[in-house]
């Protein structure tokens, strides 16, 4: 998984031994991906960039939470891709009380926060013809307070994050989901070609974890 995360994805905490994931949705379905599979979860921490080296190495059995749209159609290709588990959704943020943004001409002129190393694809129209700026931050909650401190005028973020975020720091109560959808993807446990993990065998285990409510139970945690 991503080294920088926070929850709700996944809780990253330094120990002697390096970067490990402590706790959060991601940590709570592979483990339960892992248990259905009969096998014991390794969790591998490591910053975005070196996701695709640990593949090639050889280093992992499965990647989850990824999507093909954001890899290329070599590395794509590098993987099977089972049926997806789950959709993810990203919204504009914008002060509460404020003018709802409704579409990207609303964006124009503004300064638009991201998280470092996420690409919104929607928005680059808007950022390469300098109609609206983009300033990033290292992390969701990072992001969000750049926005309450006006740094930004907006934010672009995960809609489960947002409501883990606004139901568990009253700093977030300043701000709200707009209708504005930036991006809908579906999410994916991609197995390498060269994995012990079957595409057989994976597709099954995680079709009996939706079909028991697994994951809804999981997702519940964190809303």
């Amino acid at each position: 998984m991503v080294d920088g995360r926070s929850l709700p994805m996944g809780l990253i905490r330094n120990t002697a031994h390096g970067p490990e994931l402590a706790d959060g949705l991601i940590k709570d379905w592979q483990e339960a991906l892992a248990r259905e599979l009969g096998r014991r979860p390794v969790h591998v921490v490591l910053p975005r960039k070196r996701q695709d080296w640990a593949v090639e190495g050889r280093k992992v059995d499965l990647r989850c939470f990824v999507s093909p749209d954001w890899l290329t159609a070599d590395i794509a290709a590098e993987y099977d891709w089972p049926a997806p588990f789950m959709d993810v959704e990203e919204r504009v943020i914008g002060p509460a009380g404020g003018l709802p943004v409704q579409s990207l001409h609303d964006l124009e002129g503004k300064t638009i926060g991201g998280v470092h190393g996420y690409s919104y694809r929607k928005l680059d129209p808007l950022f390469s013809s300098g109609k609206a700026k983009r300033d990033d931050a290292p992390g969701e909650t990072a992001l969000l307070l750049k926005q309450l401190a006006g740094r930004t005028d907006y934010s672009v973020m995960r809609t489960l994050d947002f409501h883990y975020l606004r139901r568990n720091d009253p700093r977030m109560a300043g701000l709200a989901l707009s209708p504005f959808v930036v991006s809908r993807f579906p999410m994916y446990c991609a197995r390498p070609k060269y994995s012990v993990v079957s595409l057989q065998e994976l597709s099954a285990a995680q079709e009996r974890l939706l079909q028991a409510g697994v994951l809804e139970k999981i997702l519940q945690k964190y809303r």
